[in-house]
């Protein structure tokens, strides 16, 4: 099998090789881009609007050589269809690929932060309602037309009209969108959003109105007419995506030129491509043994960097005993997380910290860190009078084991090995876990049903974990523990504490950044003393290319080197 598939891959890339040996255009020399913003992220409300503003984009200077055209090949695993806001399949790299053909009003920095891009500055009302941008009179669509502030109304209007998840879920509560001129959007909300600059401002697409506007099917639409660094010049079905760049970008020329990604659905035959130079890099993360033995290749180079998705221990906090507090935070002094680190990732990772945030995110309390402490955990079960009686190892509670099954995935055998060490470790303090791996949806049905936590849930213990935007976005931790569901809609652990709702309810609408870190911190306080959840460890991100094809990736906090700003060096939003 491995062998028929490496052949098909081959084939298909030998054949990519020759249409872009064919095919590649006369370029123009790569021009310094110019930074197009600088700014920090929502102003505090104050008595008068403030404004988000970054000095304009500066000219660069003029090529004084002939650069040689930089053509990249760099694989993905899935096809991810005609890459326009409605027909794109997956968050990654779908929504990352869909970035490098599309803008938003802001952009996420290399520290996920997001900050002014195809709106050069925004002002937030005192009451955190009323957004007003100010756009750019620079950005051109694909085919030369002008981005107004038509566009965006149009936009946001059409997502609110044809549901797409992601982009319309967060401007379905918009009062009011005006544009008194083609550069100014004023946003009103019915109350205030902190989430709001992440998404929709940093995330949804901007659409041009004249491609769309007659649109009544848009997954029906193949047009991917953009303003993004890149065009989407050809597309082969379950073989190829081919971008060329755009010399006109407001940002600057992208330093790459051609930008060819063939779909290898094998990820054994994807680093084995890269080896022998028929891809030059790849979306695909490495394993930790991928990592160690791509690290010594001399011409290759593995760039690492933190990730912000989770791996976390999960109780069910509406069944005994995991509805104490004192057993979960039993079990959790009984995890050594850095023993997972190692010994699981083999060191590419950071250990969990018990409230959730990763430590590199600039809303952490350095206060808050993980315990491992055996002693402590016996003396927590001891208080309860959980002994164990019959001298099996396990305690009891009322002539029963302290005892559950612990679920996780089947298909990931890093999560199965970091299972069987946590059944080992809390056997140490007298609970008993039974691994049981299932598949995944019949996982997900029993933790959590439909994807809707107001269904409930039937388990004792699990593994879990959330993607990176889940971090990215520190108001997202009221979605987490917040016990109503419809605020709630991740607490699929069914976690009740109303100081934990009081809080959620009070981070949710505050908009002054210093009021709001407070409010973050109090809350990654409160999970780390209760529990809700065990956080074991966020893996890093290794990402492996080929130095002498590119080598100007830019690591984004938590998402990776696949992103729009790694195609324009020197460009610092």
């Amino acid at each position: 099998m491995f062998a028929s598939h490496r052949f098909i891959a081959l084939t298909v890339l030998i054949g990519l090789l020759a249409l872009v040996a064919c095919a590649t255009p006369t370029v123009e020399p790569t021009k310094a881009p110019p930074p197009p913003a600088a700014a920090t992220s929502a102003p505090a409300a104050t008595t008068a609007p403030v404004a988000t503003k970054a000095p304009e984009p500066t000219k660069p200077p003029a090529p004084t050589a002939t650069a040689r055209p930089v053509n990249l090949r760099m694989a993905i695993l899935v096809d991810e269809s005609t890459l326009n806001p409605y027909t794109y399949v997956l968050g990654y790299p779908g929504w990352n690929m869909l970035n490098l053909v599309y803008d938003t009003l802001l952009i996420l920095d290399a520290d996920s932060v997001p900050k002014p891009w195809v709106a050069k500055e925004y002002k937030i009302s005192p009451d955190g309602k009323v957004y007003t941008l100010t756009l750019r009179d620079n950005v051109k669509w694909h085919d030369g037309k002008t981005l107004t502030s038509a566009d965006v109304k149009f936009s946001f209007e059409y997502y609110k009209k044809n549901a797409r998840g992601r982009f319309t879920t967060p401007v379905r509560d918009i009062v009011s969108i005006d544009t008194p001129n083609d550069t100014t959007v004023v946003i009103t909300l019915p109350a205030a959003n902190p989430s709001f600059i992440f998404e929709p401002l940093a995330d949804a697409p901007i659409m041009p109105k004249h491609v769309w506007e007659n649109e009544a099917d848009p997954k029906k639409v193949t047009n991917a007419t953009g303003s993004g660094p890149f065009k989407l010049t050809e597309y082969k079905s379950e073989q190829f995506y081919r971008f060329a760049a755009n010399a006109t970008y407001f940002a600057g020329k992208p330093a790459v030129d051609e930008l060819l990604m063939p779909i290898i659905k094998d990820p054994t035959t994807i680093f084995s491509s890269l080896k022998t130079g028929e891809i030059q890099a790849t979306i695909r993360e490495l394993s930790p043994e991928l990592a160690k033995e791509f690290s010594s290749a001399a011409d290759m180079k593995v760039q690492r960097g933190p990730g912000f998705a989770t791996t976390m221990l999960l109780f069910n906090a509406g069944r005994a005993p995991w509805d104490q507090k004192e057993v979960r935070q039993a079990v959790g002094l009984a995890i050594d997380t850095q023993k997972l680190v190692d010994t699981v990732l083999l060191g590419f990772g950071t250990p969990g910290n018990p409230g959730w945030l990763h430590p590199q995110s600039a809303f952490h309390d350095p206060a808050v860190k993980a315990e491992f402490n055996i002693a402590k955990a016996k003396t927590l079960l001891d208080g309860l009078g959980y002994k164990d009686t019959n001298n099996d190892g396990i305690r009891e509670i009322a002539g029963k084991n302290i005892e559950g099954t612990l679920l996780v995935y089947s298909n990931n055998p890093q999560r199965i090995r970091a299972a069987e060490l946590i059944a080992a470790a809390v056997k140490e303090i007298g609970i008993s876990f039974r691994v049981t791996a299932l598949e995944v949806n019949s996982l997900d049905a029993k933790v959590w049903p439909d994807f809707d936590v107001a269904k409930g849930r039937d388990f004792d213990v699990s593994m879990w974990g959330w993607s990176a935007p889940v971090q990215v976005n520190p108001v997202r931790m009221a979605q987490l523990i917040h016990s109503d569901p419809r605020i709630g809609n991740s607490n699929v652990g069914g976690y009740k504490n109303p100081a934990a709702d009081k809080l959620g309810d009070e981070l949710r609408v505050t908009t002054d950044p210093e009021k709001q870190k407070t409010l973050v911190r109090q809350m990654e306080a409160l999970i780390a003393q209760e529990m809700p959840f065990v956080l074991l460890y966020y893996a890093d991100g290794n990402y492996v290319y080929r130095t002498a094809a590119y080598d100007k990736w830019v690591y984004q906090k938590g998402q990776g080197i696949f992103n729009k700003l790694s195609f324009l060096p020197g460009v610092k939003p």
